[in-house]
């Protein structure tokens, strides 16, 4: 059964005591699709996306998950053929950026098209999205992960993603595919954006569910709920050397790069 979460539960007392221990309940639910709430239960370590219930309409679908799969710095791997890339002049013909966009409706937009109609990011979740782009709280953002090739004006691969403190997670992502052009540049947004935060003084990297080999491939190990929460509550509350903001460019290809 899908429990339903209410401010209350987010208590500290009941979260440690009720919610964090049981390991079975998973999935969560919620019809509120207030900002604040949204940043709380981030906040206490949910991931949120949605669902439509057949009565209900489009819910929030917090959840609490078994383990998280988080990137350290010094674990992050670079794989032959990304080695390959970045070192065959790709970078310099398609004059590569990386760029924070908040959470606009390019990444949101290039999202729904990469995963169908029939995806999670549903009304309300965009509006949500763009009122928390806006202005979340003191130490909550959310933001747009872009990747560009500046030459032929295309946007090669991205991410929507928040940051907490020096934490930051992963909401979902998109690349290029079918084309044998932009064949590794989303394992080279995800590099670049490794770097970039962990030059930003980020704690880690929370990319959520453990099962995709992708993330393993970047270097990330699972952490078990309560291993995960510990280092999660203590990040979330340390602030990082230099926050990402919305503008700011994490890598542009120069002759010095």
């Amino acid at each position: 059964m899908i429990e339903r979460l209410s401010p209350a539960s987010l208590e500290d007392e009941v979260l440690w005591r009720r919610i964090y221990p049981r390991l079975e309940q998973t999935h969560y639910w919620t019809s509120s699709w207030d900002p604040a709430f949204y940043v709380s239960l981030a906040r206490a370590g949910f991931i949120s996306t949605s669902l439509r219930h057949p009565d209900a309409g489009q819910v929030l679908l917090p959840e609490m998950q078994r383990s998280y799969a988080v990137l350290d710095w010094d674990d992050l791997h670079c794989s032959r053929k990304l080695r390959r890339l970045m070192a065959s002049g790709r970078l310099e013909e398609e004059a590569v950026e990386l760029c924070v966009a908040g959470g606009g409706d390019r990444v949101l937009e290039r999202l729904v098209d990469y995963h169908g109609e029939d995806n999670w990011i549903q009304e309300p979740y965009p509006s949500l999205v763009r009122t928390l782009a806006r202005g979340g709280s003191r130490d909550f953002a959310i933001h747009g992960i872009e990747l560009w090739s500046r030459r032929s004006k295309h946007l090669v691969a991205g991410e929507l993603g928040y940051s907490i403190g020096s934490t930051y997670t992963s909401l979902s992502g998109f690349c290029t595919r079918g084309e044998r052009r932009w064949r590794h540049f989303g394992t080279l947004q995800q590099w670049l954006l490794a770097r970039a935060l962990q030059a930003a003084g980020y704690a880690f990297w929370n990319l959520g569910h453990v099962g995709l080999p992708y993330k393993h491939a970047l270097g990330a190990r699972a952490l078990p709920r309560r291993v995960f929460l510990e280092r999660w509550c203590a990040a979330r509350d340390a602030a990082p050397r230099r926050p990402l903001r919305e503008s700011d460019s994490l890598f542009r290809y120069t002759q010095d790069t």
